[in-house]
């Protein structure tokens, strides 16, 4: 087949040169292509109905990205950059072996390598159930979706369309997923980068088409960010109807444990598995003088000490002494169905107090994030930061206990008796705010 004509060459890829390529278009789906003029390999590829920045090279054509008519100056130079820069690694890769290996990988393969790396490397940081969740983006979406592609043949539209599809997947199974199904198809994306990533590292492609700067991912909306006022005080209200119906011998949705567990949640704003729900009984100093639950290892922690201390308020102390425990079930801060296991999360709960409460769906992680932003203005900036384990010292540090302990303490008794006011908790029998 003759090879599809080329236009005069251009001294630079503009977005003049795009409009005049638009105003062209090729007429059969061969298309032909317009060239820089010197050795930089980026041209167009310009075809009935797209117009293509890329690379071609040994007679392959490598897309960075689909363009429109009406680009901007910084938008085309931003890809045509892109473009150069995976034309430079194309000749730098000639020689290497391990490229042609990755041209004959299929996404499938390059899973299962990926995989096995991740185990063998990060298998004493990171949790069972962590890569049991990455397995389960993969089986669901990724593999489905290009598993049988060889990694030349993903590219950049390919995950862009994957990304479009996902939500649409997610919500077809699940009709109350978080975000529409936007944040399962980061999580995919994230995935697909990670693995790419490691195909990089290991010589077999020469870019990553799931970067984050040629397919943005979704951005979160304010909802999924934050709980205002009126959300908290509806909140409130359906835990206090909850907790009633039990306590007068009715029908819950929720159970006692799992209520009061969302309320230690809200007040300290944990992350509510790994410091609170998979956390031991002998943990918790509920009857000291400064209450608090110590983690032995919390999020980021590299070394053989570390962790951090949960500051408790009196009714966070409250909730948790009241939390029931079967005889099999007595060494477990909350524990869960079965007989000596954890609870093990709270967002089919908190799903449930959303609904009754009529609001959005939004994850359990937007209590850690109410906590952050009510609090400001309630305590010390410093005394904000240690009670989320931003900054300060590790837990076995005794002397910074001591010392700090008292005030920190307090501080977390403030902003829960801050959080108890947005939830209502201490409106009196007449249904009036209590007085100041």
């Amino acid at each position: 087949m003759p090879r599809p004509p080329a236009r005069p060459p251009v001294d630079r890829i503009n977005p003049a040169v795009i409009k005049e390529a638009f105003r062209k278009p090729a007429p059969s789906e061969a298309g032909y292509y317009i060239l820089e003029k010197g050795r930089t390999l980026v041209c167009l590829r310009v075809r009935k109905t797209t117009v293509q920045i890329g690379v071609r090279h040994q007679s392959r054509w490598y897309s960075v990205a689909n363009l429109h008519a009406e680009m901007s100056a910084p938008e085309v130079e931003d890809l045509r950059m892109a473009a150069r820069q995976l034309a430079r690694q194309l000749q730098d890769g000639e020689g290497l072996p391990a490229l042609a290996r990755g041209r004959s990988m299929t996404l499938a393969h390059l899973y299962r390598e990926f995989m096995a790396d991740l185990r063998d490397t990060r298998s004493d940081t990171m949790s069972a159930r962590t890569l049991e969740s990455y397995n389960d983006v993969w089986r669901l979406y990724l593999l489905p979706a290009a598993g049988h592609l060889t990694l030349p043949r993903l590219t950049v539209d390919l995950v862009r369309q994957i990304k479009r599809d996902i939500p649409a997947l997610v919500v077809k199974s699940r009709p109350e997923a978080t975000s529409g199904g936007r944040c399962m198809a980061n999580a995919a994306l994230q995935q697909l980068y990670a693995a790419l990533d490691f195909a990089y590292r290991s010589e077999w492609v020469t870019r990553n088409v799931a970067s984050a700067q040629l397919v943005p991912r979704y951005e979160k909306r304010r909802s999924e960010e934050f709980l205002d006022a009126e959300a908290y005080a509806a909140i409130g209200q359906v835990l206090r109807d909850f907790e009633t119906r039990l306590a007068r011998g009715g029908d819950s949705p929720l159970s006692q444990r799992t209520l009061l567990a969302l309320r230690v949640a809200i007040y300290t704003g944990v992350r509510h598995r790994s410091e609170l729900l998979w956390t031991r009984l002998k943990w918790c100093r509920l009857n000291d003088a400064v209450p608090r639950i110590g983690i032995p290892r919390a999020k980021g922690d590299r070394g053989t000490e570390g962790g951090r201390w949960i500051f408790l308020g009196p009714d966070a102390v409250r909730c948790l002494k009241a939390i029931p425990r079967s005889p099999e079930s007595e060494h477990l801060t909350v524990p869960g169905d079965k007989p000596g296991q954890p609870l093990y999360r709270l967002n089919e709960a908190w799903r449930v107090v959303l609904r009754a409460a009529g609001l959005p769906e939004v994850p359990v992680k937007v209590l850690r994030h109410g906590f952050s932003t009510h609090s400001v203005g309630v305590i010390a900036p410093e005394h904000r930061a240690q009670l989320l384990g931003h900054r300060g010292r590790p837990m076995t540090d005794t002397v910074y206990l001591h010392r700090h302990g008292p005030d920190l303490a307090r501080a977390a008794a403030l902003v829960e008796d801050h959080l108890r006011d947005l939830l209502g908790d201490h409106q009196p029998a007449g249904g009036r705010a209590r007085p100041d």
